[in-house]
């Protein structure tokens, strides 16, 4: 898996770049200087914005304030690119003169032929342009590119994002369908926050507002972008905490985590949409600080549920560390000015894609663990537990069921049912320890011998019943005098000690209106005919017409 994923990341490096990125600037100069105030809100979250000079050579970037921008000569049909404008607003303006272009990725008429990782100003001359940057957090890296050029790249970068985007979108569609189904609060929480994950990246990138149904989330500006990620964390959160079962296996360490990221992020959430306070500049600070601080208590947290066991734990470490390695990584470029390279531009989504599937496939392990355990569960409930085999009502439901197959199929159904003679003189004489090994050991004769476990059961005491599929009477008589045997001479000695148990078995077999107690009824009578007989023997249930006139036969035929 490692290595697979190695060469992912090799051919995510491999990819084109999309561009000159900035080759075809000679310079870019700054107009007017940054009030004070204007310098102290240059930040991206919690990340300082970096001085511009003038001569940066390579990657260039602006940042708040009114700039003059020198493209490079020669450029065929060159556009001005601002890449990953975020919550930016530019204004461009021939400096001969011109009308200003202003555009920020929330604008409805952009360039549709363009997708919105960049916001493309065509420029008309080789003259140099004014441009006023405005709302940035970050530096903005601009580019003088070719059209041609730069469409090619970005309906690569379209390619690149869109299979991503829609394996999030089928398997979170997928687990919400589960959740429509079996109303299980972790696939919805699973579908949310995944979904919600998404919508964040996607408004980030822009591309969310070039979406039909998403393009109205445009109107809420930067507070949609930061209210879908809030949103997304908080989700998440619960998510991890029902998904790794934290607060049973961390019970403190979830709590906190509960405090932080819910109640931290829910209670900033509560106050981005209200009126009150009006300015909210002070939310991606906080917000930042929230997400660190939780995800910081969250990576504690599992890592202490996975070393005391809890697999689910590790599901989430594998899922979702990668992803928030990058999303912080490409913030600390971004930060910087500096350029992503298309394996950390790329790696975003693709994370998050990586992330959606193994917490799926958590999911299924999640819903396999929870099936063993009820299957454990039913197991032990139908188990006798001395014995180990069915249980009366667990032998009662198997042979219901195979008198509903008789009536269906018209399978033969017959039944055995064993009773160990003079069972309580062994108790009075060697005690009910060694009793008790004389059972186990003639269930494990039955079991073993004649691979009938499954549909053997006790029915108290020392009294049995084997239910036999598809056995006509006189075949069941003939398996009846095989276990007869087979306790007569495997159960003589248990444990070292001599009991010489042995066993009275009755037959019978269903006819047409049976129930399970009729039928077990007239076992029973064959076995106490047997017993009368002397015991250790098989006896069949009298036939029909012998019930009927019960002067012309015995209650019993012995066929020992």
């Amino acid at each position: 898996m490692t290595q697979r994923w190695w060469c992912w990341l090799l051919l995510l490096a491999l990819l084109p770049a999309g561009g000159a990125h900035g080759e075809n600037i000679a310079r870019i100069d700054r107009t007017q200087p940054l009030a004070l105030e204007q310098q102290a809100g240059q930040r991206a979250g919690l990340f300082s914005e970096r001085r511009f000079d003038s001569g940066a050579v390579g990657v260039r970037v602006v940042g708040n304030g009114e700039w003059r921008v020198y493209p490079a000569p020669g450029v065929v049909e060159p556009v001005l690119v601002f890449y990953h404008p975020y919550t930016a607003r530019v204004t461009v303006q021939a400096h001969s003169g011109g009308a200003p272009r202003r555009q920020d990725m929330f604008s409805p008429d952009l360039d549709p032929q363009y997708s919105r990782r960049g916001l493309v100003f065509p420029l008309t001359g080789d003259g140099p342009v004014d441009v006023k940057v405005e709302g940035a957090r970050y530096p903005l890296r601009v580019a003088v590119e070719s059209a041609p050029a730069y469409a090619a790249a970005d309906l690569w970068h379209v390619r690149l994002v869109l299979p991503a985007i829609g394996m999030v979108v089928g398997v979170s569609l997928v687990v919400l369908l589960f959740w429509a189904m079996l109303r299980e609060r972790v696939y919805g929480l699973y579908a949310g926050a995944m979904l919600f994950q998404l919508l964040y990246a996607m408004c980030s990138y822009g591309e969310a507002y070039a979406w039909p149904g998403l393009s109205a989330l445009a109107q809420f500006g930067a507070q949609g972008i930061w209210f879908s990620g809030s949103l997304a964390t908080v989700l998440l959160v619960l998510l991890w905490l029902d998904y790794a079962g934290l607060r049973q296996v961390t019970p403190r360490l979830a709590f906190l985590m509960r405090l932080v990221g819910v109640y931290g992020c829910g209670l900033t959430l509560v106050l981005l949409l209200s009126p009150w306070p009006a300015d909210k500049a002070w939310f991606p600070d906080v917000a930042n600080a929230l997400f660190l601080l939780t995800n910081a208590i969250a990576l504690v947290t599992l890592m202490v549920a996975w070393w005391r066991g809890q697999v689910h734990a590790a599901y989430v470490l594998i899922a979702w560390v990668p992803t928030l390695v990058f999303t912080m990584w490409r913030a600390l470029r971004f930060s910087g000015g500096e350029r992503a390279e298309p394996w950390l531009e790329y790696g975003v989504p693709w994370m998050l894609a990586f992330t959606a599937v193994v917490l799926a496939l958590g999911l299924a392990d999640r819903m396999l663990t929870f099936r063993r355990e009820r299957d454990s569960a039913k197991a032990h409930a139908e188990r006798d537990g001395l014995t180990g085999v069915l249980n009366r009502g667990a032998i009662e439901h198997r042979l219901d069921w195979a008198l509903i197959e008789r009536q269906r199929e018209h399978i033969p159904v017959s039944l055995l049912f064993i009773d160990l003679d003079h069972f309580k003189q062994v108790n009075d004489r060697h005690g009910h320890a060694v009793g008790d090994a004389c059972l186990r050991a003639v269930t494990r004769v039955v079991s073993q011998q004649f691979q009938y476990g499954d549909q053997l059961g006790r029915l108290g005491g020392e009294e049995f019943v084997l239910v036999l599929s598809g056995v006509e009477l006189h075949t069941a008589v003939r398996v009846g005098e095989e276990v007869a045997a087979r306790i007569r001479h495997d159960c003589a000695r248990v444990d070292g000690v001599a009991v010489y148990v042995t066993a009275s078995i009755g037959a019978a077999q269903a006819r047409g209106g049976d129930t399970v107690a009729a039928l077990i009824a007239r076992a029973d009578q064959a076995m106490y005919a047997a017993k009368r007989a002397g015991g250790d023997r098989v006896v069949a249930e009298e036939a029909p017409c012998q019930a009927a006139d019960s002067t012309k036969a015995p209650a019993g035929a012995s066929v020992d």
